[in-house]
């Protein structure tokens, strides 16, 4: 899993625990709300249905009081009291909130319309008539019974809205604890997520690192978590394992550098021995042969350490090089002048156009890479063989290509051949050597901004171009 991935799920699941807890939320206020807002116009009914009550009850107590009086402040209280109850009545009218109660609120209604009815007929005849004294108290009885009962039915309602909204209030609750728990695990799932993909595997690798900066080669991190953290995981072992290798044919340069300067060394040592001060000095004839002996050592231990100082300043980006215009053929005479007399067992042959081939280079870089190339033709060619250095100029290209009749590479080996400390396995088990050869005479032709081209075939010798820029 990638982190990216990782992040983009716990995202979502928090994102949608958050929605739903919100979307719960949100229903249940509003519903709440709603249920809330019933209760109010039920309160106020109730209200309403109460001020009726009363203010029918006082009409009934005026209108008894005018009729044993006849005093006018009764007739307008009474009157009084008569425009109130109609004021009631129309305001439960005008304000029903369900039609729950539409029946008993109907009945009601007929009742105290039955009741003011009668009560107006009976205020009109004048002193109670017989009738109206029979009849009054009936539908008094029975209008307070209506609102009486159109009271319990508004209780009732009430009382249910207000289950209800502790229903829903409970639900809320219960919602709201189980989101934030769910919350709570999904954070505490993408913190334990985070720690085993994320935290662990980081203190893994600094570990790690902090080992093999300790002096710890051998350390190593292990590859887990995350996919960013596996690839930086295999990455620094491929880095440890790279250093790893590279010291090891380090220390195999340094074997094989050693082991050839032991021999010119040693001959240096043998030659010195018979010039020592205590003994007489050979005669001149021996004497000339034993200096230039020493001489030829000397020097070959100089080459090798100016090799190894080369290669030094390429791999720290550091070579320099001193352009001047020379002839391509007169370097490459140079260095086949060089190897003929030291090579008996082979033929060298140099091939050269008619003219001048003018070549603006650094001519040491430049006989330091023929030096490498015919060496090497050399070392991998059975006696006998024979060596062709060839000189041209291709088009805008000079061009110096060093052919042997050795050993010859395979095809799936030369795509490693110019590789540091890499040697083609047909090639060591004819020659000694640490693979840096051609790997320096590759850097050179970069730095000149030309190219080294191979061509070969396993068994059948190989072809080196050497490519500049004239």
């Amino acid at each position: 899993m990638k982190l990216k991935t990782l992040a983009a799920a716990s995202t979502a699941w928090l994102a949608a625990l958050a929605l739903l807890t919100a979307s719960g939320l949100t229903l249940s206020t509003a519903y709440m709300d709603r249920e809330v807002a019933c209760l109010f116009n039920l309160v106020r009914e109730v209200r309403s249905i109460m001020e009726l009550e009363v203010h029918l009850l006082s009409y009934e107590r005026e209108s008894a009081r005018v009729a044993l009086t006849q005093l006018p402040e009764h007739a307008r209280a009474r009157d009084a009291a008569g425009r109130e109850v109609k004021r009631w009545i129309e305001d439960l009218r005008e304000n029903p909130v369900t039609v729950d109660n539409a029946d008993v609120f109907k009945a009601t209604e007929r009742a105290l319309e039955r009741y003011l009815a009668a009560r107006a007929l009976a205020d009109g005849a004048g002193p109670l008539s017989a009738r109206a004294e029979g009849e009054l108290p009936e539908d008094v009885d029975r209008a307070f019974v209506a609102l009486e009962r159109l009271l319990a039915a508004k209780l009732e309602e009430a009382r249910i809205a207000r289950g209800r909204v502790d229903a829903v209030n409970r639900l809320s609750e219960t919602v709201s604890l189980g989101a934030a728990a769910m919350l709570l695990t999904g954070v505490l799932l993408a913190l334990w997520q985070m720690s085993g993909r994320v935290y662990r595997p980081l203190l893994a690798i600094r570990a790690a690192i902090d080992r093999y900066g300790a002096g710890a080669l051998d350390a190593r991190a292990p590859q887990g978590g995350l996919d960013e953290l596996r690839e930086i995981a295999v990455a620094f072992n491929e880095m440890a394992e790279a250093l790893a290798e590279q010291r090891r044919r380090q220390l195999g340069l340094l074997a094989s550098v050693a082991h050839d300067l032991r021999n010119p060394l040693a001959a240096l040592k043998l030659t010195v021995d018979r010039l020592r001060p205590d003994r007489p000095l050979p005669p001149e004839e021996r004497l000339r042969p034993m200096l230039a002996r020493i001489g030829k050592e000397a020097a070959r231990c100089d080459h090798m350490l100016t090799d190894l100082m080369d290669i030094a300043r390429i791999e720290g980006g550091e070579i320099e090089l001193r352009h001047e215009i020379r002839d391509a053929c007169e370097i490459a005479r140079e260095v086949v002048e060089l190897y003929r007399p030291t090579a008996i067992a082979h033929e060298i042959r140099l091939s050269l156009p008619d003219e001048a081939v003018p070549l603006r280079c650094d001519p040491v870089r430049i006989e330091q890479v023929l030096n490498n190339l015919v060496a090497n033709a050399i070392k991998y060619s059975p006696e006998g063989g024979a060596v062709q250095v060839a000189v041209a100029r291709e088009g805008a290209e000079v061009t110096i290509a060093v052919a042997d009749q050795g050993v010859g590479i395979a095809a799936e080996d030369q795509r490693r051949l110019f590789e540091r400390y890499w040697r083609a396995p047909s090639s060591r088990c004819v020659a000694p050597g640490v693979g840096l050869g051609l790997w320096a005479a590759r850097r050179i032709a970069e730095a000149h901004g030309g190219r080294i081209e191979v061509t070969s075939a396993a068994g059948e010798g190989s072809t080196f171009t050497l490519r500049l820029p004239s």
